[in-house]
């Protein structure tokens, strides 16, 4: 039970701060340069990333660790000004959930191997993932299947997982780094 509450609040943080990120900085920078853009869709969308993570270290248990937090994010993301249809959130795990089940089908070589997981791996699940989402969410906010739209989730969602990805890949590197200073 430890391990699951740990885990619950591992993800939860790293994902409000990554969708903190969004909010706070990227979306108001997005509107200054790229005005006709729409609200709903980000062109760098961090949490992606969290969610693609996520789902390959805990599985289907990511989903509800992730859940709360997205659901809290998007009550933050309405008093923002942005709104989010309810089942937004749930269409976003799903959509992930589905890519990385899809991913570990398609690729069940990649799936299986140990040791420390191979990049490209992340990034099929990221894009099958982003794709599931793209359709979800333009037929969820839009009401029709909007290539535009959908495009500029697919653009969001991978844009948003390779920096989270490189940030968490060269964050932990520092880590390790300190860690071997210290220890000399």
């Amino acid at each position: 039970m430890k391990e699951h509450i740990q885990n619950f609040l591992i993800v939860s943080v790293a994902y409000i701060t990554a969708y903190s990120l969004v909010l706070g900085f990227i979306a108001p920078l997005q509107q200054m340069l790229l005005n006709n853009v729409i609200l709903e869709v980000s062109l760098l969308f961090l949490p992606h990333g969290i969610r693609v993570l996520s789902f390959w270290f805990f599985g289907w248990r990511a989903a509800i660790y992730l859940l709360p937090a997205a659901y809290l994010m998007m009550v933050v993301s309405a008093q923002a000004g942005i709104t989010l249809d309810l089942w937004s959130p749930l269409g976003n795990i799903l959509a992930c959930l589905l890519g990385f089940l899809f991913a570990k089908a398609v690729f069940p070589d990649l799936a299986t191997k140990r040791g420390i997981p191979n990049w490209k791996y992340f990034g099929i699940i990221a894009l099958f993932s982003s794709l599931f989402n793209s359709v979800g969410m333009t037929a969820l906010h839009a009401h029709e299947l909007n290539l535009s739209i959908a495009s500029g989730y697919v653009i969001g969602d991978m844009a948003g997982f390779f920096v989270c990805f490189l940030i968490l890949m060269y964050g932990f590197r520092f880590a390790r780094l300190l860690t071997t200073v210290n220890d000399a």
